[in-house]
C-alpha cells in the first residue's frame, strides 16, 4: 500500500512539473509566435496564398476532361416527312434505342493577357498575405511585452506593500502595547488600524489584479489556461532594457510594415490597371477531341465511330460599349489614391516617430523623478516613523507620512510601466519591434 501511496506522490509531482512553463519575456514572445491564435490564422492564410500561386499558374496548363454517357430511349423519337408528289406522310427513327458516347478533350491557353496579369496579382497576393502575417506578429508582440511588464510590476508593487505591511503591522502592535500603558491614545491605535486594513484591502486587489493579467497573458501567448506559468525575468531586468537615451536622428522606414503594405497596395492597383487594359487584348488557345460513340437497336448490336478534331480558337474583344475603356480609367485613379496613400504614410510614419519620441523622453524623465520621490518619501516616512516612536510625532504626521510613501511607490511603479510602453511603442514606430 505504501509503494503505491509512493507511485501516486510522484506522479502527481512529475505531473505538476510538466504542467508548469517558466518563460522569459523573450521566450514569451517566442511561444506567442508560435501558438497565438491570431498568428497562426496568418500563417493559414500565408499558405492558401502559396496555393492560389499554383492555382492561377494552372490555368496556363492543359485542362483535360473526359465524359461518358450511356442512353436508352424508352421511346425512340421520329421524324415526319412527306415527300414530293404524295401526301402520305412517313415516319423515320432518329436514333437508335441504345447510345454510348464517350470522349476526351484537351484544351491549352496560348495567349491571354488577362491570365499574365493573373500570374503577376497571385505572387502580389501571395507578398500581401506575408506582411500581414509580418504585421499580425508585430502586435501580438506588442501585446505580449507590455503585458508581460504588467504582471511584473503588480508581483513587485505587491512585494513592497507587504514590506509596507510588516512594517505597519509592527508599528500597530507597539502601538497597541503603548496604549495599554498609557502612554498614548486611542486615536493613534485607530489611525493605524485604519491604515492596516486599507493596505490589506489594496495588497488583496493587486493580487487579484496580477492573476487576471497572468490570464490576459496566458491567452495572448496561446498558453493552456489551467496550467502554471511562471515569469522568470525580473522586473528590473525588463525595465533596464528600456532605460537607454535616444537620438533623434532621422530614421530609414524604408523596411517599416506600414510602409510596405501601402507599396504593396501601389502594385496591386497597378495590376487592376494592367488588368483592365489586357482585356482589349485577343485570347488564343488551341483544342483537341477524340471520341468514342456506339448506337444500335441493342447492346449486343452495336455499331463503334471515333470521330476526333483539333481546332485553334481565337477571340477579339471589338466593342464593349466603353465600359472597358471607363473602367480602365476608375483603374487609374484607384491608383493615384493608393501612390497618394503610400506618400501619406511615410509623412504619417515620420510625425509619429516624433511624437512617440516625446512620448518616451517624457516617460523617461516621469520615471526618474518618481524613483527619487520613493527615496526621499521613503526617508521622511523612515524619520517621521523615529519620532512617533519616541513620542515626538502624532499618528495624524505619521499617517501622512505613510500615505506620501504609498503613493510615491504607486506613481513609481506606474512611470515604469509607463516607461516600458513607451519604449515598445517607439521601437514599433521606428519599425523595429
Amino acid at each position: 500500500m505504501k509503494n503505491w501511496i509512493k507511485i501516486f506522490a510522484l506522479t502527481a509531482f512529475s505531473t505538476q512539473m510538466y504542467a508548469q512553463k517558466n518563460l522569459t519575456i523573450d521566450e514569451a514572445v517566442s511561444y506567442a509566435l508560435e501558438n497565438n491564435v491570431n498568428v497562426k490564422k496568418a500563417k493559414i492564410d500565408q499558405t492558401i496564398a502559396q496555393q492560389k500561386v499554383k492555382e492561377t499558374v494552372g490555368i496556363g496548363l492543359p485542362q483535360v476532361s473526359g465524359q461518358a454517357k450511356y442512353t436508352n430511349y424508352i421511346k425512340i423519337p421520329v421524324m415526319f416527312v412527306t415527300f414530293p408528289g404524295s401526301t402520305e406522310v412517313s415516319e423515320f427513327p432518329m436514333a437508335q434505342k441504345q447510345n454510348i458516347n464517350t470522349g476526351i478533350t484537351v484544351s491549352q491557353l496560348l495567349f491571354n493577357g488577362s491570365y499574365i496579369v493573373g500570374l503577376e496579382s497571385a505572387k502580389t497576393y501571395k507578398e500581401t498575405a506575408s506582411l500581414i502575417e509580418e504585421k499580425t506578429e508585430i502586435s501580438i508582440k506588442e501585446a505580449v511585452m507590455m503585458t508581460y511588464a504588467g504582471v511584473l510590476a503588480t508581483e513587485e508593487n505587491i512585494k513592497t506593500l507587504e514590506e509596507n505591511k510588516r512594517v505597519l503591522e509592527k508599528n500597530l502592535n507597539d502601538t497597541r502595547q503603548v496604549y495599554k500603558t498609557g502612554l498614548t491614545e486611542l486615536q493613534s491605535v485607530e489611525q493605524l488600524e485604519y491604515s492596516y486594513k486599507n493596505l490589506s484591502t489594496v495588497i488583496e486587489n493587486l493580487k487579484r489584479t496580477k492573476n487576471k493579467l497572468n490570464n490576459g497573458l496566458k491567452y495572448l501567448i496561446g498558453f493552456p489556461l489551467e496550467e502554471k506559468l511562471e515569469l522568470i525575468s525580473t522586473f528590473d531586468e525588463v525595465l533596464d532594457k528600456n532605460k537607454q537615451l535616444i537620438a533623434r536622428d532621422n530614421f530609414d522606414f524604408s523596411n517599416h510594415i506600414d510602409l510596405k503594405l501601402k507599396q504593396n497596395q501601389v502594385r496591386v492597383n497597378q495590376l487592376l490597371l494592367k488588368l483592365e487594359k489586357s482585356k482589349a487584348l485577343p485570347s488564343l488557345s488551341t483544342f483537341f477531341s477524340t471520341n468514342a460513340n456506339a448506337l444500335g437497336s441493342s447492346l449486343d448490336d452495336l455499331r463503334w465511330n471515333y470521330p476526333t478534331l483539333w481546332g485553334i480558337q481565337l477571340d477579339v474583344p471589338i466593342f464593349s460599349g466603353l465600359q472597358r475603356h471607363w473602367k480602365t480609367e476608375q483603374a487609374k485613379l484607384n491608383l493615384v489614391k493608393a501612390q497618394l496613400d503610400k506618400e501619406d504614410a511615410e509623412k504619417q510614419l515620420q510625425s509619429e516617430y516624433y511624437q512617440k519620441a516625446t512620448d518616451y523622453e517624457n516617460a523617461l524623465a516621469s520615471y526618474n523623478t518618481a524613483e527619487d520621490l520613493v527615496k526621499l518619501s521613503s526617508e521622511i516616512y523612515r524619520k517621521q516613523n523615529v519620532k512617533f516612536k519616541e513620542g515626538l510625532g502624532t499618528s495624524f504626521e505619521l499617517s501622512q507620512a505613510e500615505n506620501q510613501l504609498y503613493e510615491a511607490q504607486t506613481k513609481y511603479y506606474q512611470a515604469a510601466i509607463e516607461l516600458i510602453q513607451a519604449k515598445v511603442q517607439l521601437d514599433k514606430a521606428k519599425g523595429i519591434l
